[in-house]
């Protein structure tokens, strides 16, 4: 079963996620005091809207900015999803960053339960709530500490919103 998911509503803020060049790992990094214009929301195509505790969640966006880093900025976009009712002894929430893209390519990701912490005990079953949201911030370098110059302006936003179930 293929579902759409067209988003309406103001776009709302998130915390602030890291500008490291991984995964989809994340760590803390300081909010911006610049005012700016909010991201444009963009259209999600999910690849189940339901699915069993192994499934893969795959996603796919097109993008509204360029992805990847560009002078001594990072920006990219990240799929993210939460147990509604978190349980014990299986995979509560996952996430993964979509890939680094020109504006206005289509991305794919996949949340895949096997990824990450408790991977082989697969999803709990029930309902799960997902954002898509779109990062920019300093961009670390490759290697050693990260040094984020103060008052560099970085921000994320949620751009999409999503559900899912598993049985």
């Amino acid at each position: 079963m293929r579902a759409t998911i067209w988003i309406v509503g103001a776009v709302s803020a998130l915390g602030v996620t890291a500008c490291a060049g991984g995964s989809s790992g994340s760590a803390a990094a300081p909010a911006s005091t610049a005012a700016r214009a909010p991201v444009s929301q963009v259209s999600l195509t999910l690849s189940r809207s339901e699915g069993g505790k192994h499934d893969r969640f795959g996603a796919a966006i097109t993008t509204r900015h360029a992805t990847g880093v560009k002078g001594r900025t990072r920006s990219h976009y990240t799929l993210a999803a939460l147990a509604a009712h978190p349980a014990v002894a299986c995979v509560n929430d996952r996430d993964r960053r979509f890939p680094d893209r020109p504006r206005g390519r289509r991305v794919r990701a996949a949340l895949d339960p096997a990824r990450g912490k408790g991977g082989a005990l697969g999803w709990c079953p029930g309902r799960y709530k997902g954002t898509v949201t779109y990062f920019t911030g300093f961009a670390c370098p490759s290697k050693g500490r990260c040094h984020i110059p103060a008052g560099f302006p970085t921000r994320t936003q949620i751009v999409a919103r999503f559900s899912f179930r598993v049985r």
